[in-house]
C-alpha cells in the first residue's frame, strides 16, 4: 500500500477527515490537528465524524468549533482522510462517502487495516497521534501550537496519562517535542483529568459500591445502568472516567465497565495490567483496541457479559 506523502496532495482536491464513530481524544486529535494543517496550506477540506452523542465535556477544549456536522457534509470528496479507524464500518454513516473517494489515506496505530488506497499504520505506537507526528517531520512540516495540543492530547489519552504499557520512550521524546512547540499540557490535563461533573462524583460513589473482584480471573467490573442517567443528571459521555475507577483495585488485573444503552445493550469498556491482552479478548466480540485498553458493544446481559469475559480471561492464561 502506498506511503501518505500531505504536502503532495493535489492542491485543487476536495478532502474529508474523519474517524470513527463518537471520536476519542486520539480520532479527534489527530483529524483536528490535519484539518489545523490542511487550512495554512490553503486546501479546501472539511472534517466531521458520526457522532451519536455530544463531544465529551473534556475534549471541548480542543477546537471542535470546526467540525462540522455529518449531516451537512457533500456526498463526495476526491480524497477522504481517515484516523484510528481500520475498518470501514466503524465510520458510521459517513462509511458510504469514504469508500466513494478517489484515494483513502489511513492513519492508524490498530492491528487489522481492511481498508484504504494509502496507509500508514503501526500497532506499536501508543496513539494515532504519534503516527501523524511522525509523518509531519518526516515531511518537515512546520508544527505550531494548536497542531501540538492536538497531537499530544492523542498521545496522552491513549497512554492513560503516561500509564499504560504502550508507553515507550519515544512517547516521552515526542511528548517533549510537543511541549517545545507550545502545547499546552496544564489545559490538556486539567480538562481532561482534573474536573467532573459534581453529579458524577456521585455516581461514581455508586459505582465503587458495584464493584466486585473475582478472585480467579483478579477481574475488577461494575455497570451503569440508564436509570443512573436519570437519577444522577448527568448524560452518558461525563462517564467515561469511571473505567478508570474500576481499575483502581490493587487486586485487579483486568477492569471492566459496562454501560447500559439506550436500546439496552451494553457498551463495554475493558482495562488491564501486566500480561493481559485487551484487545484480543474485545476482539472476540466484535470490539476492537490497544493491548491495555479496549472495548466492545454487546446485546447480552451484564452477568453473561461478565461471564464471558472470564472464560476468555482463562482461556488466554
Amino acid at each position: 500500500m502506498n506511503k501518505i506523502d500531505i504536502l503532495s496532495l493535489p492542491i485543487e482536491s476536495d478532502i474529508l477527515i474523519t474517524g470513527h464513530v463518537n471520536p476519542d481524544g486520539d480520532a479527534l486529535g489527530s483529524g483536528l490537528a490535519l484539518k489545523i494543517l490542511l487550512d495554512d496550506l490553503g486546501y479546501n477540506s472539511v472534517i466531521s465524524y458520526d457522532m451519536a452523542k455530544d463531544i465529551p465535556r473534556n475534549l471541548k477544549f480542543l477546537p471542535v468549533d470546526i467540525i462540522e456536522n455529518s449531516n451537512v457534509i457533500k456526498d463526495y470528496y476526491d480524497i477522504s482522510f481517515v484516523f484510528d479507524c481500520g475498518d470501514p464500518s466503524r465510520l458510521g454513516k459517513l462509511e458510504d462517502i469514504v469508500i466513494k473517494s478517489k484515494s483513502i489515506y489511513v492513519i492508524d496505530h490498530h492491528i487489522e487495516l481492511k481498508f484504504g488506497t494509502h496507509a500508514e499504520v503501526d500497532p506499536d505506537a501508543a496513539s494515532t497521534t504519534q503516527v501523524l507526528y511522525r509523518i509531519f517531520k518526516r515531511e518537515n512540516i512546520e508544527i505550531n501550537s494548536s497542531i501540538a495540543s492536538c497531537l499530544l492530547t492523542g498521545l496522552i489519552t491513549d497512554t492513560g496519562r503516561f500509564q499504560y504499557s504502550n508507553t515507550t520512550p519515544e512517547v516521552f521524546l515526542i511528548a517533549a517535542d510537543l511541549l517545545s512547540l507550545g502545547a499546552d499540557i496544564s489545559i490538556i490535563a486539567e480538562s481532561i483529568y482534573g474536573s467532573v461533573l459534581f453529579n458524577a462524583l456521585k455516581l461514581q460513589a455508586e459505582v465503587i459500591g458495584r464493584i466486585t473482584i473475582d478472585d480467579i480471573t483478579n477481574m475488577s467490573y461494575a455497570y451503569v445502568n440508564q436509570s443512573d442517567y436519570l437519577e444522577f443528571n448527568i448524560p452518558e459521555e461525563e462517564t467515561d472516567f469511571l473505567i478508570d475507577v474500576v481499575r483502581l483495585p490493587e487486586e485487579s488485573n483486568v477492569a471492566l465497565l459496562a454501560k447500559e444503552q439506550k436500546d439496552n445493550t451494553f457498551k463495554v469498556s475493558l482495562r488491564s495490567r501486566r500480561d493481559v491482552d485487551v484487545q484480543r479478548i474485545a476482539q472476540l466480540f466484535g470490539g476492537g483496541g490497544h493491548r491495555a485498553a479496549a472495548g466492545f458493544n454487546s446485546d447480552l446481559d451484564f452477568d453473561e457479559i461478565v461471564n464471558k469475559v472470564k472464560d476468555a480471561i482463562r482461556s488466554k492464561s
